[in-house]
């Protein structure tokens, strides 16, 4: 199944890019360029400033914003699923480095099922004209939801800014864009502003270098015991073992559907296929394990069937190993791991060797999936 971007969500955004930006950055060939130099300022040209700035915004604001919401659907919907979310009281969403809003839009999108959920949004970034946009698609989307939803903007470096206190705290591509010495500082200012019933979430490219990154920041924080690790891992403990190996490095693949046009930019500039990527990280002060079950290995790998088996790369409290089943040990009490894709939970009651977990016919699997469209 795939996570599907709502329609309204791309209105909401295209009107509130439109009546800041004009419509003539929001021309098809303008806008496939912006979109095409951007992408290379994210990845390849990282430190090389946009030339057009408004051309930029309305890149951001028109194709990244929309196809990046839904990444904080996921933790979210794990979080939800655990009963971790605070209640009683407006949900206050602290959003660090929002930009147009991608991640507030997606908590709107991904918590509106819920019954009378209030929001009290403050967004925070330096850029004051993508805080604008944000501010109105955000309210609108809000709106359109049946969501009740305060919405304020602080135009200031979220280094710096005062932090007030909050329930969820999410950063969405910005530790990367901070000098290394910065992040972990931020991830614990962030950790301060929280209760002990709430949770940072953070959401990083899947590039290598900036996943390793943010499994470095794992690591950090619970070496100094400054805060206790949800998700993505089900090892509470560091190191990462991704980060044995130069190598490795975890990330998220998930199915995306996205609407009309913000699909057709895709097309166009050869830009998303149709897979949402993203490395991510949700730290709490009080210790809350993603699920109960144990031994319980999170799913790091697309399946790799071969010739009479089929494995794929668990990451568990023993490490990060392979999982394995022969064909001639297909049971019906193990056909969970035939389902399992990557970012699903695995509990296996089977004890890995030096090499890897060897599922028999006489092994049991659960297949869980802690979030699903």
């Amino acid at each position: 199944m795939a996570w599907i971007v709502p329609d309204e969500l791309e209105d909401v955004v295209a009107s509130a890019t439109r009546a800041a930006l004009g419509d003539a950055p929001l021309a098809t060939p303008a806008l496939t360029r912006a979109i095409i130099d951007r992408s290379r300022r994210y990845t390849s040209e990282r430190d090389r400033p946009a030339t057009d700035r408004i051309g930029d915004l309305a890149a951001r604001a028109m194709f990244f914003t929309i196809a990046d919401a839904m990444k904080i659907a996921i933790p979210l919907g794990e979080l939800v699923g655990r009963g971790a979310l605070p209640a009683g009281r407006p949900l206050r969403l602290l959003d660090l480095g929002a930009g147009c809003g991608a991640m507030s839009l997606g908590t709107v999108v991904a918590l509106s099922g819920l019954a009378e959920l209030r929001l009290d949004v403050l967004a925070i970034d330096r850029d004051p004209g993508a805080l604008a946009i944000a501010r109105a698609a955000i309210r609108a989307l809000a709106a359109r939801r049946g969501v009740a939803a305060e919405v304020t903007t602080l135009n200031e470096d979220v280094t710096r800014a005062r932090l007030p206190a909050a329930d969820l705290v999410v950063l969405g591509t910005v530790l990367n864009e901070l000098p290394a010495g910065a992040r972990l500082a931020l991830v614990e200012r962030a950790l301060a502003a929280v209760g002990d019933d709430g949770a940072v979430i953070i959401i990083e490219p899947a590039l290598r270098d900036t996943a390793r990154a943010l499994h470095e920041v794992r690591d950090a924080l619970l070496g100094a015991g400054r805060g206790h690790v949800f998700a993505p891992c089900t090892r509470t403990l560091a190191p990462c073992p991704a980060l044995a190996d130069p190598s490795d490095w975890c990330h998220e693949d998930r199915a995306l559907a996205l609407p009309r046009r913000t699909a057709e930019l895709a097309r166009l500039t050869h830009l998303r296929d149709g897979g949402m990527k993203f490395a991510y990280l949700v730290v709490r002060r009080r210790p809350l394990a993603l699920v109960d079950a144990v031994p319980a290995w999170r799913v790091v790998s697309a399946p790799m069937p071969a010739k009479g088996k089929l494995e794929v790369i668990g990451c568990g409290t023993p490490g990060r190993i392979p999982l394995r089943l022969l064909r001639r040990h297909r049971a019906l009490h193990n056909r969970g791991f035939e389902a399992a894709d990557r970012g699903d939970v695995l509990v296996i009651d089977a004890a890995p060797d030096a090499a890897r977990v060897e599922i028999t016919g006489d092994t049991a699997v659960v297949r869980l999936t802690p979030a699903e469209p």
